[in-house]
């Protein structure tokens, strides 16, 4: 990183008046304390946009309510959080962009995607095999509940090409670290990695807030959500035959899990 490149947070502590291009620098590294007076979710939402894809943030930072800090990083969509206290000095923050393929950024799911993503669910749903739904609910009935949501969305185009998103398995205190997931892909856009990248920043952002178990159900037909799961550290917990009616007929399906080593 050049001298320039290495004072960017400064730059931007104020907002993006540098109009700086986006996916711009590898890594952003400073260990000089960030502007008290900056609006750290609009700073954490620009260093986000600059940095390229797998690109790492280490910054100081005065943090006194860590909880809070760690929400403002995952909203702009960092991932891999660490907050290190040392009593009297600055804090150490690290993170990092959420890696994935050529052509594409992986970042939170926003309101505004809200047609796309339905879209692609509904074409999901059309194929048979990708759940019991046959219709995509209203944006508000999606999005209602949801603690996890992410999108793969093209550079050049904007467009979404895929979508993650995860809700609590039960509002019981036990199970607060137990979510249920679903991705889905474009149908156009598929075999190009875009699961595997959604699902991959998925499970670290999940981690990194506490969740110990994923879990979800899917089909014995849809062979290629199965070999994403298990690729990913997922295992089959059983199958639970003819539970529940598609299309006038009894349909299984094979409940699948993942406990984190780093969580719990």
């Amino acid at each position: 990183m050049t001298d320039g490149e290495s004072d960017i947070v400064h730059r931007l502590e104020t907002g993006p008046v540098d109009a700086l291009p986006d996916l711009w620098v590898d890594a952003v590294v400073s260990d000089r304390v960030i502007d008290p007076a900056a609006d750290r979710a609009a700073l954490f939402a620009e260093l986000f946009r600059v940095l390229r894809k797998g690109g790492r943030l280490a910054v100081s930072d005065a943090v006194s309510d860590v909880g809070e800090y760690r929400r403002l990083l995952q909203r702009a969509g960092f991932v891999g959080l660490s907050i290190t206290l040392a009593e009297g000095r600055p804090a150490v923050v690290e993170a990092r962009k959420p890696d994935a393929c050529t052509g594409m950024v992986i970042r939170p799911m926003r309101d505004e995607d809200g047609a796309q993503v339905l879209a692609i669910y509904q074409a999901g749903l059309d194929t048979g095999n990708a759940g019991f739904e046959t219709t995509a609910p209203s944006w508000e009935a999606f999005s209602q509940g949801k603690v996890l949501g992410y999108v793969a969305e093209d550079t050049e185009t904007g467009r979404v090409l895929g979508w993650v998103a995860a809700s609590p398995v039960s509002g019981r205190c036990v199970y607060s670290g137990v979510v249920e997931h679903s991705v889905y892909v474009h149908p156009g856009c598929q075999a190009h990695g875009i699961g595997r990248a959604l699902m991959t920043t998925f499970i670290a952002a999940s981690e990194d807030r506490g969740v110990w178990t994923i879990q979800s159900g899917v089909f014995p037909e849809n062979a290629a959500s199965l070999t994403l799961h298990q690729a990913l550290g997922f295992r089959t917990v059983g199958t639970r035959e003819r539970i529940g009616r598609h299309h006038g007929v009894w349909r299984d399906v094979i409940f699948l899990e993942r406990r984190s080593p780093a969580v719990g």
